[in-house]
């Protein structure tokens, strides 16, 4: 009985030694604080081989935006209309990196710190996002007739609905990642893509505007210039990034 015990003792210290020198595969969490521009929230992870050679990237995102902007009619009622521009969306990306040679800690390269982490790398990657726009442009449109340049009048005129975007971006970048502090990585990197959209029209309620009408009308600034420029224009693209990780 006691040489079993001695036994199964000694084999649970091995199995626990073995365990200790196993080195752990390294996972960093990332944030991307540059995706807050385009109202989205962006995180991810960073899964390692063994050897710190390669690694995959997978990011879920979430966007939502709710802008509204009241405008007046100055030439007839005074009353205000509240025009609104609703964003919704998901992004979801996977991407591969080769480290070059690899994300090697400080004794593999003399010029940072022995406890420091640095890497360079190339990775290709897919970024497939899809958002819906539920938008009210409606406004008040002021008109004014050539025979009587004095007499202005309002009419209004409606302008809403909704927009499905779903866009797939296939992309190359080059990429450069590295510690402070010993724990937190900093990770940035250039390169471009090819956007590919597909839109789908539904709810549309839009007045035409006689043609032979003299007119203009004022809209309200309810929409995010970065989010029209960066996720929804189709066609070759930058693709620039930055996040900052944490390995739990």
């Amino acid at each position: 009985m006691k040489n079993l015990i001695l036994a199964i003792f000694t084999l649970a210290t091995i199995t626990a030694r073995a365990q200790q020198t196993q080195e752990k595969t390294l996972k960093i969490f990332k944030f991307q604080p540059f995706s807050l521009i385009t109202g989205s929230m962006n995180f991810g992870e960073e899964i390692f081989n063994k050897s710190k050679t390669r690694s995959t990237v997978i990011g879920l995102g979430i966007r939502y935006i709710n802008r509204e902007d009241d405008i007046y009619d100055n030439y007839g009622s005074v009353s205000s209309y509240k025009q609104n521009s609703k964003w919704q969306g998901a992004t979801a990306s996977i991407e591969r990196r080769f480290y070059v040679p690899g994300f090697f800690s400080g004794d593999k390269y003399s010029f940072i710190n022995d406890k420091s982490k640095f890497g360079v790398y190339l990775s290709p990657g897919l970024k497939v996002e899809y958002n819906v726009n539920d938008y009210d442009k409606g406004s008040f449109y002021y008109l004014t007739d050539s025979t009587k340049p004095n007499n202005i009048t309002s009419k209004f005129y409606q302008n809403s609905g909704r927009v499905a975007y779903l866009g797939v971006m296939p992309n190359m970048n080059i990429g450069l990642q590295f510690t402070i502090f010993q724990n937190l990585y900093i990770d940035t990197y250039i390169g471009g893509g090819i956007r590919f959209i597909s839109q789908k029209k539904s709810k549309e309620l839009k007045d035409i505007i006689p043609p032979n009408v003299n007119s203009f009308g004022y809209y309200g600034a309810n929409d995010n210039s970065a989010l029209t420029t960066f996720v929804i224009k189709e066609g070759v693209q930058p693709n620039f990034g930055f996040s900052l990780g944490l390995n739990f």
